[in-house]
């Protein structure tokens, strides 16, 4: 299954929109997902642990501590501050993608 969502963001002091492409991998906790947006490519796996919620991005030698996957202010701040590798708009997408995943998750947990 794949979602679509758009991100947005300021680069060089104006603001910029760009679409996403999220493909679900695992469709049950740990989700595995990979997205796509702005030429860069990630395979994520995300879900719960014991004190809350995590994301490894193992191809980025990524792993940390998320909030909920709909806050995209924290998680865009954990991502940028502690992968300094991740550009700014490669963590605002992803901080994107988690929102429209936890939206998905939202829904196929109301239908189920």
């Amino acid at each position: 299954m794949k979602l679509k969502y758009t991100c947005v963001g300021t680069t060089n002091t104006k603001s910029e929109h760009w679409e996403g492409e999220i493909e679900i991998l695992k469709q049950t906790s740990p989700y595995e997902i990979n997205v796509s947006a702005r030429n860069s490519s990630f395979h994520i796996i995300c879900g719960k642990h014991q004190y809350g919620n995590y994301i490894c991005i193992p191809n980025w030698n990524i792993g940390a501590e998320l909030a909920a996957l709909s806050d995209r202010f924290w998680n865009f701040e954990q991502l940028a501050r502690s992968f300094p590798e991740l550009s700014k708009v490669d963590a605002l997408s992803i901080s994107y993608a988690l929102v429209k995943l936890n939206e998905y998750i939202s829904l196929t947990e109301e239908a189920g």
